[in-house]
């Protein structure tokens, strides 16, 4: 009897659509490219370019949420007696500390030392030095700095996943694809235009 009652104390699984949002940190947008699976049954998604994702469960499922750069987590989808469940799901950096590695030229630190002190450096160098620490030139260098291998793997990891949602769709028209009118500016600069429409008439023509 007492089998009995503990039997229909326990929830039933059921399949439900299990959705939600990856974050990453403080920000206030979600993170591409992440991976939810349930690694038991081999089923799973990916996260979009917004970080939404979206899956049929069990309930009971243990989720496992995994992408480069992040540290691994693992979600139980809860019993509910809705039909789904949205989450907010955060992951935390995985940073890798590697040990410091000096390399230098001397075998030994007072052989550096010696060589540091008896260095004398051309006065075109010094001007150089100089020339390079200037607060203008510094700036410039600030602003054409280029994104650093966070955001780089974040862009890659965008646009590996529209790749993946897009293979199954028409193209589009690249109206404000700024490649796609580089490279027809210059084709027109080359000809191809006129090898293309030979009968067409140019105001250069007339």
């Amino acid at each position: 009897m007492l089998f009995f009652s503990v039997a229909h104390a326990q929830s039933p699984r059921k399949i439900i659509q299990f959705s939600g949002l990856i974050v990453s940190g403080d920000s206030a947008y979600g993170t591409p490219g992440v991976y939810i699976f349930v690694p038991k049954e081999g089923r799973g998604t990916m996260s979009n370019a917004i970080g939404y994702f979206s899956m049929a469960a069990l309930t009971g499922d243990s989720v496992v949420i995994k992408s480069i750069g992040y540290k691994e987590k693992t979600f139980v989808v809860p019993y509910t007696l809705e039909d789904k469940v949205s989450v907010i799901i955060e992951i935390l950096e995985d940073t890798l500390y590697m040990p410091i590695i000096e390399i230098t030229p001397w075998p030994t630190e007072r052989l550096f030392k010696e060589a540091f002190v008896a260095l004398q450096l051309p006065e075109q160098n010094y001007s150089n030095m100089h020339n390079n620490l200037n607060e203008q030139v510094l700036k410039r260098m600030m602003y054409n700095l280029g994104e650093d291998a966070s955001a780089n793997h974040k862009y890659y990891l965008q646009q590996q996943t529209l790749q993946v949602q897009n293979q199954y769709y028409a193209p589009t028209l690249s109206l404000t694809n700024p490649f796609a009118w580089k490279s027809f500016i210059d084709g027109v600069k080359k000809g191809e235009l006129k090898k293309k429409y030979p009968n067409q008439v140019t105001p250069e023509d007339e």
